[in-house]
């Protein structure tokens, strides 16, 4: 298998398309598909944003009649039920505000919920080759910051919206209805120009928000990357190298920032502008009716339009931030559901199933390549019946762990066929396949968690078994000598134990397993001698009645291997027993004698 380079930028698996739409419909469909197992939840907080509505415009009213009340009437008994009825309904809006935030709230968080395990159980399925090309960070931005971002679709964005709409309509109504329909025409005339700042706002805001959050992925997987190979920038001297490409991207990261807050500078003085206008032609329309009509403006009337054009603009105001949440949430959505919907990198099992292996396997005239132009294997033929031990030697590059990652399932052979058991592993079932198989690497992957946990990957299983399956590889005295021994933590990637420790916990985790096929690859090739004793030890019981492909560097750890395969630049040069290559004095000879000779100080 290919292993990643620390310093080499993967290429990016997709870039979502930026669409001239100001509010993509489609995407929002898909994203209201989620909304629907929790559709109890979706109605009470719409049917809340409408009765929101209606309350809130009752405000204006009552100002209007209190007002009216005790300067014009002078009634002051009528003026304390106004101001009674005043109080009451900002209670309601304040309790029904409180229970519309937790519904929606809670309604957005139980939607990405769902989103994420979606998502998470989609990455599961992917192909490796997938995994080869896309970079972490940016999987890790999808799964966490673009999935949390989806939840404001129905916290701050789409729910919010439509309550605002619902109660900018009913205002509107409200004020042709209670005051002269002249007066609210004139005030209310600049409101065109509201609509087409707000149209080129949505449009422009869209492709900025989008930038951002490519480049936080960008950002993201830069840094992720870097942190993980950090050794490998410091030991070649990259650090001046590094640091001048994190400011590039950081830079464009700025930039695209900014980009979306200059909009927003620019948008919110105009609203307020208009605002401040619409209030003018209210005063100077009604001053001017008081004083052509006198009597048909009353101070109320003036008091409650000015309160309603104020409450008017409120939400036209927060309808523009409203709708770049609701724009972000749309943005991140369609990157995630893009990938939740991709199918092109699914990994296509069979339907053979097995609950135990006889152990078979065989690389039948296998082609393969990485990527285009680039043919890693070239007709390779090799086999190993039931319980035989078939070791890969040859220089680094010639293609060993790239047969180990065909017989794993992990890629696809171009042409050929490579089968278990007679069976092509194209038609197996990769669950019940990968359950009778286990692989050893030499860089072995440890979760920061506890040796238990990391040798049964959390399956339940009594520490007697565990002791006992330590005891049975050899590796008892050296669990022992751990602090803690199974509860030991070995930190993030095993960071607290050596390479050599490292795979015997994999020796371990394999044991376990009980597979009726054991791949090795090239398992000790970089420990002390005191580890390589015990991984030894370990290989030798762990493949003693079952099938193994082992890998190695160090010949003297497949001499006893029923059939030793050479491999040069992907293809099988030589092939028989340790005797039968040596008589040969080829490729194999010439290795071992430069590893012998080499080793005894010849």
């Amino acid at each position: 298998m290919p292993p990643p380079s620390l310093m080499a930028e993967k290429p990016q698996t997709s870039s979502p398309s930026v669409s001239g739409k100001a509010f993509d419909w489609a995407v929002l469909r898909r994203v209201l598909r989620y909304a629907r197992p929790h559709r109890a939840l979706l109605w009470s907080a719409a049917s809340l944003s409408v009765v929101l509505g209606g309350i809130t415009t009752l405000r204006p009213y009552l100002v209007q009649r209190a007002v009216d009340f005790a300067v014009e009437q002078g009634d002051a008994t009528m003026m304390h039920w106004a101001i009674a009825g005043l109080m009451l309904t900002l209670v309601l809006e304040g309790l029904g505000t409180w229970f519309f935030v937790l519904a929606t709230n809670e309604l957005g968080q139980k939607v990405i919920r769902d989103v994420r395990v979606q998502l998470f159980g989609q990455l599961l399925k992917f192909k490796a080759s997938f995994f080869d090309r896309t970079p972490v960070g940016q999987l890790v931005t999808r799964t966490v910051s673009d999935v949390e971002t989806m939840a404001d679709i129905f916290a701050e964005g789409l729910l919010v919206i439509f309550g605002d709409l619902f109660k900018i309509a009913v205002m509107l109504i409200a004020m042709f209805l209670l005051f002269d329909p002249g007066m609210v025409a004139v005030s209310l005339s600049v409101v065109p120009i509201l609509f087409v700042a707000t149209r080129w706002f949505q449009r422009s805001i869209k492709g900025a928000f989008t930038d951002v959050r490519n480049q936080v992925a960008a950002l993201n997987s830069f840094v992720q990357e870097r942190l993980t190979g950090m050794a490998v920038v410091q030991l070649f001297g990259r650090e001046g190298e590094e640091a001048r490409r994190f400011n590039e991207i950081n830079t464009r990261h700025r930039d695209a920032n900014i980009k979306s807050i200059w909009y927003f500078s620019l948008f919110f003085p105009i609203i307020e502008m208009l605002s401040a206008l619409s209030i003018g032609l209210a005063i100077w329309y009604g001053g001017w009716r008081s004083l052509v009509t006198p009597g048909s403006v009353s101070i109320g009337d003036l008091t409650a339009l000015i309160l309603f054009i104020n409450m008017l603009y409120r939400p036209l105001r927060q309808l523009a931030d409203r709708f770049n949440t609701l724009q972000m949430g749309m943005v991140a959505s369609d990157r995630v559901l893009k990938l939740i919907e991709r199918d092109d990198q699914l990994e296509r099992p069979g339907t053979h199933r097995a609950t135990a292996l006889k152990g078979s396997v065989e690389f039948r005239d296998v082609h393969f390549r990485y990527v285009e132009d680039q043919p890693v294997l070239h007709g390779v033929t090799l086999s190993a019946q039931p319980g035989e031990m078939l070791a890969l030697v040859g220089s680094t590059g010639s293609g060993k762990s790239t047969l180990i990652g065909l017989l794993a399932g992990l890629y696809h052979p171009e042409s050929g066929s490579v089968n278990v058991d007679a069976i092509s592993i194209a038609d197996w079932d990769y669950e019940s396949l990968r359950s009778r198989l286990a692989l050893v690497q030499q860089d072995v992957f440890l979760f920061s968690d506890t040796v238990r946990n990391n040798v049964t990957l959390y399956r339940p299983m009594p520490d007697a078994e565990l002791w006992a399956a330590a005891d049975a590889m050899g590796i008892k005295e050296f669990l022992e000598s751990l602090p803690g021994g199974l509860d030991y933590d070995v930190k993030e990637r095993g960071g607290m134990l050596s390479t050599g420790q490292r795979q015997l916990l994999a020796f371990l985790r394999a044991y376990l397993a009980n597979p009726d096929i054991l791949i090795l690859d090239e398992a000790t090739s970089s420990v002390d001698s005191q580890s390589e004793a015990w991984i030894q030890n370990a290989t030798e019981r762990i493949t003693k009645g079952r099938t193994s492909v082992v890998v190695a560097h160090r010949l003297a750890t497949v001499q006893h291997a029923d059939r030793i395969a050479v491999l040069e630049q992907g293809r099988v040069v030589e092939q028989g027993t340790h005797t039968e290559l040596l008589a040969q004095g080829g490729t194999y000879a010439n290795l071992y004698a430069k590893q012998f000779f080499g080793e005894a100080g010849i």
